[in-house]
């Protein structure tokens, strides 16, 4: 197949030059089958592949990246890239292929853009501020709306400049996958040409940049905007803010806040404003919500040898639809080998309140034995629509390490809620790189295992067994991803090796 000869040849690369990196491989199958591969409907069957490899020589770093989705083709996903970072010099690196960019807090260019918006438990911290054009290394963001193309890092004394130009391959349909007919056929059909570039000094930089897309119903954009993070003393101030324009108008967005650390003391507020009017194509705000104008604070203390404090807040306004959200959490270390934490997090927008409490530990009662435990309970209310929901939920996972480089994990998590605004999470046990989260709601169980096993210091297998079932379901899903019965199991297993 194409995407192994693919792989063949640059492992044979990385064979015959002097060269260091890893490479990670994921194989993942759930039975039973959903409606679009039983009717086959989709292109591809039910295997979920995964495979990326990263090698360096020199200044030169190389990326590969081979993705197959449930329902795809095999190596449906093939991208890659490369770098150079020679030493000394004014030039900090050069890439090209399929990239990832950050510049400046993202609010001008982030490709991908933010997966989620800042946890109010995270809110003590303010966002980064980044100048980088690399390699991208994982499907996220190299699927439907890759960027494409090549840039540079150059540093001039004390000026950094980033110069960035791209002709991407754009999907017609959202999503990125292609297992149906009509997502196949709209696999790249259409290109878009984007340009960026950014000019950075001290604790002030400048970014811009603009896209064209050659879909007559899509629109072209244009950012610009300035960023700043200054310390004085113990005091931090950053931002950033941008004006954007396209077919639909302008708008004005930003953000600035004031943080610092005092000992054990470390606190943020800022204030922003992320109006619909803003284009939002290839931008990744930190605060991604949309508003008109909001506030966030948080705050992390150490009040007590071993203990912790850490609580946040935010508040959005947006015409008809304002939010505030809060969360609060105190963490706990025993003398005798536990940890334990207990937190709440609420969600007030207009005539609707959902909370969420939880109460959980991680137990080491022997060298070779930990037990992680959490217990929650939830709510949720419409005084609109006189409704209510409430639910609870349980979470316990046992790892065992019999030997120096084994884990073996077995665990499960059950909750019973009256419906989907009173769900729960669960942290489950997934492979490295991989999202681990997962909602519960209704009655529903998961049972799970993983077992790790290290042959050396540079091989590591891992295999992975769950099963979820919710009671009194006759099918789990929606559209063609919908399974019959009450229940879905799925199996995997990922080598990560690394090389030197």
């Amino acid at each position: 197949m194409k995407f192994l000869r693919h792989v063949l040849v640059l492992l044979l690369f990385c064979g015959a030059v002097s060269a260091q990196g890893d490479i990670r491989s994921r194989l993942q199958r759930r039975f039973p089958d959903p409606r679009g591969i039983l009717e086959e409907y989709y292109t591809g069957d039910a295997w979920d592949f995964y495979t990326r490899i990263r090698f360096a020589s020199g200044a030169f770093a190389f990326t590969f990246i081979t993705d197959k989705a449930r329902g795809e083709d095999w190596g449906d996903l093939t991208a890659g890239g490369a770098s150079w970072s020679p030493p000394g010099g004014p030039v900090r690196s050069v890439s090209a292929g399929w990239l990832r960019a950050d510049l400046g807090s993202g609010l001008v260019l982030a490709v991908p853009g933010s997966f989620s918006s800042l946890s109010e438990l995270a809110m003590y911290k303010p966002p980064g501020i980044r100048n980088r054009i690399e390699p991208a290394t994982s499907p996220w963001g190299c699927r439907g709306t890759p960027l494409v193309g090549a840039g540079a890092v150059i540093s001039m004394k004390t000026l950094d400049i980033s110069v960035l130009g791209a002709l991407s391959p754009i999907d017609s349909l959202a999503g990125g996958y292609h297992r149906t007919p009509s997502e196949v056929a709209g696999r790249n059909a259409f290109t878009e040409k984007l340009a960026g570039v950014r000019l950075s000094r001290g604790f002030i930089g400048l970014t811009a940049a603009a896209a064209e897309v050659s879909d007559p119903d899509e629109y072209s954009w244009f950012r610009a905007g300035a960023d700043w993070s200054a310390e004085i003393g113990t005091i931090t101030s950053s931002g950033e803010i941008a004006l954007g324009q396209d077919s639909a108008g302008s708008g004005l967005a930003g953000w600035t806040a004031i943080s610092g650390t005092s000992g054990n003391f470390r606190h943020m507020v800022m204030l922003l404003r992320n109006p619909s009017g803003f284009p939002s194509r290839r931008s990744g705000a930190p605060v991604s919500r949309e508003c008109d104008a909001g506030i966030c604070l948080g705050v992390r203390w150490r009040f007590l040898p071993g203990a912790a404090l850490k609580t946040g807040a935010g508040a959005y306004f947006q015409e008809d639809n304002d939010l505030l959200l809060a969360s609060g959490q105190v963490e706990y270390r025993f003398p005798f080998s536990m940890e334990a934490s207990i937190g709440v997090r609420t969600r007030t927008e207009t005539d609707r309140f959902a909370w969420r409490g939880w109460l959980g530990s991680v137990w080491l009662p022997h060298d070779l034995i930990s037990v992680s435990t959490k217990v929650q309970v939830s709510g949720w209310s419409d005084s609109q629509q006189d409704s209510t929901e409430s639910g609870t939920g349980m979470e316990m996972k046992l790892r065992f390490c019999p030997r120096s480089g084994v884990q073996l994990d077995i665990g499960g998590a059950a909750c019973s809620t009256d419906g989907y605004n009173s769900r729960v999470y669960a942290g489950g046990s997934s492979f490295p790189g991989v999202f681990g989260s997962t909602a519960m709601y209704n009655r529903t169980l998961i049972l799970y295992t993983q077992l790790s096993v290290s042959l050396d210091e540079d091989i590591t297998i891992r295999g992975a067994l769950s099963r979820r079932t919710t009671d009194g379901a006759s099918s789990l899903g929606s559209g063609w991803e919908e399974t019959q019965g009450d229940s879905r199991t799925e199996f995997g297993f990922q080598l990560d090796y690394a090389f030197h």
